[in-house]
């Protein structure tokens, strides 16, 4: 049995991540790659119209999560998604959670990343390929796949894993390999892992990366996809940089760029002999933790766009997020903080005055000239400079973390 076709047969036997369509309306998974606000705020500086002739891609779809979010947010303009996956079984559970939502957009194949470019379904506006690529036999080639059925400006969201941040992962995955080997059936290989995980010493660097959190429950799909896997490589920052270079690509920008920062872990380092590649790679070491890396990408031909200057006031203060209304605007109206958890990281963003007035005030539509002004009228002793270097740092803040993005006047 050859590499790919291992691969299938697990996700066949157990498709991921493990979604049960029954249950689909309880909850919308939204995975911040598929925030289409946030694609277009990063990769076309708010100038791409997501109308019905958009085309998003989600190359490895699994059970869907990231192919359903991005046709629930481009049904109404009748813009389509394209989901591609190996597994039958990941594709079935895609389609009835399609279902549950009434969602007629979509479009389900069966077949592999590898061979996009020949399946007559190019181009897309935006692809995402979270977790796939680093499973595949060739991750270079899936991701020049990826590159050739984009659109010349067209960009993608790329996750795989951090090869620092899973240093315990492959600790455990080298001992399954001699405590639970291929020759067992998947069940049995399963239950030792678990028996074992219960089992761990204090001192093991799994139980220490905790940090005092209580264990994860992992269902079988998971254990098998992260301690079992047969195929799973992973990057440093300067592999992933120059996997991108081989391609014709370049990263456009981090998913949480302050991660990637040197600054955020200490402000005695000195790093400006550095390049930025390797100012990097030097956060990724000083975090020790990075478990994945997730960033958006594009091909080195790509056109630059310049994003709108701070004090256009013809310009949009925009929400990055699809659902801004139920997750931000209830907590400005009663909390000191925006509390908000974004790639399991918990942030919270002080609330003053001037903050919740203008956010308020934000609305996708307003341009930032009415809302200064309205501003103005709500706080009239605040001077027009300290209101100008307010709305900076706000934005600053905000935009780091994928909330806010300034967005050309339409």
């Amino acid at each position: 049995m050859t590499l790919i076709q291992t691969v299938r047969e697990q996700y066949e036997q157990l498709p991921y991540p493990p979604r049960d369509p029954r249950q689909e309306l309880r909850q919308l998974h939204r995975p911040i790659a598929s925030e289409l606000g946030l694609a277009n705020h990063v990769i076309w500086r708010g100038h791409r119209r997501l109308d019905e002739s958009f085309r998003a891609l989600d190359a490895g779809c699994g059970t869907g999560d990231n192919a359903i979010f991005m046709a629930a947010q481009l049904q109404p303009m009748g813009a389509q998604v394209v989901g591609i996956d190996l597994s039958e079984a990941s594709l079935s559970i895609t389609r009835e959670r399609a279902a549950a939502r009434g969602l007629t957009n979509i479009t389900l194949i069966l077949g592999r990343v590898e061979d996009l470019p020949s399946l007559g379904l190019a181009p897309f506006d935006y692809a995402v390929s979270n977790g796939v690529l680093h499973h595949l036999p060739s991750p270079a080639d899936g991701l020049a796949a990826i590159r050739d059925v984009l659109k010349p400006d067209g960009g993608a969201h790329i996750m795989v894993y951090g090869q620092h941040g899973r240093s315990a992962t492959y600790q455990l995955q080298a001992l399954f390999r001699l405590l639970a080997p291929p020759a067992l059936a998947a069940a049995e290989r399963i239950r030792i892992v678990r028996d074992t995980l219960s089992t761990l010493p204090p001192t093991h660097w799994r139980e220490l990366a905790r940090n005092g959190l209580p264990r994860e429950v992992l269902q079988d799909a998971d254990i098998f996809d992260l301690y079992l896997h047969p195929a799973d490589r992973a990057y440093t920052v300067p592999e992933i940089h120059d996997w991108l270079a081989e391609a014709g690509m370049s990263l456009v920008r981090w998913l949480l760029p302050h991660l990637y920062s040197p600054e955020s872990y200490s402000a005695k380092l000195d790093v400006s002999h550095l390049s930025v590649p390797e100012r990097e790679a030097a956060a990724e070491l000083l975090n020790s933790r990075m478990a994945k890396h997730s960033f958006f990408a594009r091909a080195d031909s790509a056109e630059t766009l310049a994003p709108a200057r701070l004090d256009d006031e013809t310009a949009i203060p925009t929400w990055l997020l699809h659902d801004a209304n139920g997750l931000i605007r209830p907590q400005l109206e009663v909390k000191r903080e925006l509390e908000l958890e974004i790639e399991g990281i918990q942030y919270r963003f002080l609330l003053d005055p001037f903050r919740r007035a203008f956010l308020k005030l934000v609305d996708g539509e307003r341009p930032l000239g009415a809302i200064m002004a309205e501003t103005e009228a709500r706080l009239p002793k605040m001077r027009p400079g300290e209101r100008m270097e307010s709305w900076y740092r706000l934005y600053q803040g905000l935009e780091m973390f994928n909330l806010l993005g300034l967005f050309p006047a339409r």
